[in-house]
């Protein structure tokens, strides 16, 4: 499966995590996929990153950091 396969906000947060140098917090990626740094779109957000940590599309490190899953990101690029 390739994020190709996901709803578009979800292969949205999976780009941009995909494409950052290290982890990454839900109130960095909402600016990046165009959403406005509101309270809530964070939340949503943090919601929607914990459903891909649950579904093996990224790993939470620490607390509120979020990166691709190692098994993920030894098989490629996840696109």
């Amino acid at each position: 499966m390739t994020s190709v396969d996901l709803p578009p906000v979800y292969r949205d947060i999976v780009d941009v995590i995909d494409d950052a140098p290290g982890a990454v917090q839900a109130k960095q990626i909402v600016p990046r996929i165009g959403l406005p740094a509101q309270t809530s779109k964070i939340e949503a957000t943090r919601s929607k990153l914990k459903r891909l940590v649950e579904r093996g599309w990224l790993a939470e490190q620490a607390p509120g950091q979020f990166t691709i899953s190692a098994h993920r990101a030894a098989a490629g690029s996840v696109r």
